[in-house]
């Protein structure tokens, strides 16, 4: 049996650009379903990886040329709930490592989510999966992680208001970058 190859994510400035893209095609259905998947990130501890799995369904749906609904935002909130918690802890995990580490540890994990969302992976396969092809890139991942990140983050410099486009950008960008990079593979049946 072969290892599947390690994989890169796209230019920064690529994915951020289909972000942008695709944001301004349905901005008010990707802000509608974001907002509910924050409502879902507000639960403590466990709600991060649950509004992540909403938001990268929410991002996957406008990349592939589908308004989003605002219950898509709490696609983490499904049967496979406790694997996209566990996915969400891995990601968050490197704030063990002095802070810093939750970019290396959200970019080789982020994946995961969308692998559990796609292909109905539990989160050992996700886990999986995402050591054996995104960890031996782990450098590029974490820098396209901590620069779509930033930019994410940088509306709340304006009142707060401007991250409603930053963020969602930011996370389209990073589900195209899942895109570019894994969709090759058969998608499970949902």
């Amino acid at each position: 049996m072969t290892t599947p190859a390690a994989v890169n994510p796209p230019p920064i400035g690529e994915a951020l650009s289909a972000g942008w893209k695709t944001f301004q095609q349905y901005p008010v259905p990707i802000v509608l379903g974001t907002l509910c998947a924050v409502v879902v990130g507000i639960i403590p501890f466990i709600g991060a990886g649950l509004a992540f799995a909403g938001v990268m369904k929410v991002s996957l749906k406008a990349l592939r040329g589908q308004a989003p609904d605002p219950v898509d935002g709490f696609a983490g909130l499904s049967d496979n709930a406790i694997d996209h918690i566990v996915m969400g802890l891995l990601q968050i995990s490197g704030l063990l490592a002095c802070c810093v580490g939750v970019y290396a540890t959200q970019g080789v994990f982020y994946p995961g989510t969308i692998l559990i969302l796609e292909r109905g992976a539990t989160w050992e396969q996700a886990m999986n999966t995402c050591l054996e092809q995104v960890k031996p890139n782990w450098v590029a991942w974490t820098l396209f992680t901590l620069v779509v990140g930033v930019i994410g983050a940088s509306g709340m410099l304006l009142c707060f208001a401007g991250v409603l486009v930053t963020a969602p950008v930011a996370m389209l960008a990073m589900a195209y970058a899942y895109e570019r990079s894994f969709r090759a593979a058969p998608v499970a049946a949902a």
